[in-house]
């Protein structure tokens, strides 16, 4: 029997509670965003945060990140806790884990053309001797993602949203990271485009090992990529599993509306649409 891949991230009662403006003499309340997360990442695996907007699931990602200070909980990266690092050692962690936002439009710097982009992660963190080498290095990257080397003399705006997106996941390999966060990345997308990154990724993950926390609305998109999913409801997790057990057989009415939303649940279209995904 083998053993189970040991945990790359480890969230433990992980909260999160902003303050709600009252009045001068009203007791302080605070809204619970995420309130006692827990859930292990293996490496090399993929964990699907699933839930409506406001559940709390990306506020998970951001925490995990170090991007958004936690009211308590720990994260642990390697065995290592990642929350209130700084300086060098933050720096070393964020070489580690990177992420891959929601809007392609939004996330890259439109004053920045392709090739600044990919390689300046590079540069902050002494990847290539030059920035001749980072741009040969982006180029390279760029061809992996399924663009052409050339475009790192081009600008964002001439791009669909599918190859921002392509450059952004190109961005986020820059820092050769072992851990990603993919907040959203094909909801701004058309679907045809979505099955096509969702693909991508999943083929840059048997390549290099990468591990995923994949942060998405849509259970629809999980069955492409995940491992396990956790859906979570008013920033709590209130259900588990794996894929198969999460689709055939839901406990939940929640995670039972969300899956009502997926034009079609046909396991056989599952399975054939996760064989082009392995194949691609």
């Amino acid at each position: 029997m083998s053993q189970a891949a040991p945990a790359l991230l480890s969230v433990r009662d992980l909260k999160k509670y902003f303050p709600i403006r009252g009045g001068w003499f009203q007791p302080k309340k605070f809204k619970r965003a995420v309130d006692g997360v827990s859930f292990d990442i293996p490496q090399g695996k993929t964990l699907a945060l699933v839930g409506e907007s406001g559940s709390g699931k990306s506020t998970v990602g951001l925490m995990i990140l170090d991007l958004l200070p936690p009211t308590s909980g720990d994260v642990l990266y390697g065995g290592r806790n990642v929350v209130g690092r700084r300086g060098s050692d933050w720096l070393a962690f964020r070489r580690e884990m990177q992420v891959v936002f929601q809007d392609p439009y939004s996330s890259l710097n439109a004053r920045m053309n392709v090739g600044e982009i990919v390689s300046e992660g590079m540069g902050i963190h002494g990847i290539g001797g030059t920035q001749a080498e980072r741009l040969r290095l982006a180029g390279e990257l760029l061809e992996r993602v399924g663009l052409p080397a050339g475009a790192i003399d081009r600008y964002p705006h001439e791009f669909s949203g599918g190859q921002r997106q392509r450059i952004a996941i190109a961005r986020a390999l820059s820092v050769r990271p072992k851990f990603i966060v993919c907040d959203e990345p094909t909801s701004a997308l058309d679907v045809s485009v979505q099955s096509q990154i969702l693909n991508l990724l999943r083929k840059l993950q048997r390549e290099e090992g990468l591990t995923y926390l994949f942060i998405t609305h849509n259970l629809g998109v999980v069955e492409y990529l995940a491992d396990e999913v956790c859906v979570m409801e008013n920033g709590v997790i209130v259900e588990r599993g794996s894929v198969e057990t999460i689709f055939d057989h839901p406990q939940q009415e929640y995670t039972k509306r969300l899956l009502s939303s997926i034009p079609s649940l046909d396991p056989v279209h599952r399975k054939i649409r996760a064989a082009e995904a392995v194949g691609s």
